[in-house]
């Protein structure tokens, strides 16, 4: 039963750990450009508003699936649960720009946190082959 206990608290705490790591990363990536991307920013401001968001839920998802252990996908996934809820919570705040800018902001965050757990799954398991590529540069596989 302890154990069982342990691997719950563990994928809590990863879970829990991803969604933080997304939002430090957003606020700290996106200060310099403004607080807040806007439909009317700059296109360099959007795409850089997008890497932002992009790297922040690449960063997220990889740091619940590896705090995790296992499931490493399923654990990025969850994540989800709180961006869903932080997504709601700027919709029913309202906004100057369309629904439809806001809710690609957030896909965009989570199918990035997802990927995450995916890029992370890929690593592990091709450490765990022992894949190593050829010294000439030909790859195998």
């Amino acid at each position: 039963m302890r154990m069982t206990l342990l691997k719950i608290l563990r994928s809590l705490a990863s879970i829990l750990l991803g969604y933080l790591v997304i939002v430090v990363c957003t606020i700290v990536g996106f200060k310099p450009l403004g607080g807040i991307v806007h439909l009317q920013a700059p296109l360099r401001i959007q795409a850089a508003g997008a890497l932002v968001a992009i790297l922040s839920g690449l960063m997220g998802g990889v740091a619940a699936a590896f705090v995790a252990g296992r499931h490493p996908v399923r654990h990025a996934a969850g994540v989800l649960v709180f961006l869903f809820i932080d997504t709601a919570v700027v919709l029913s705040r309202g906004s100057i720009d369309p629904v439809w800018f806001d809710l690609s902001g957030s896909a965009t965050l989570m199918l990035a946190t997802v990927s995450g757990g995916v890029l992370y799954h890929l690593v592990a398991r091709r450490r765990r082959s022992g894949y190593q590529p050829s010294r000439d540069g030909t790859d195998p596989g």
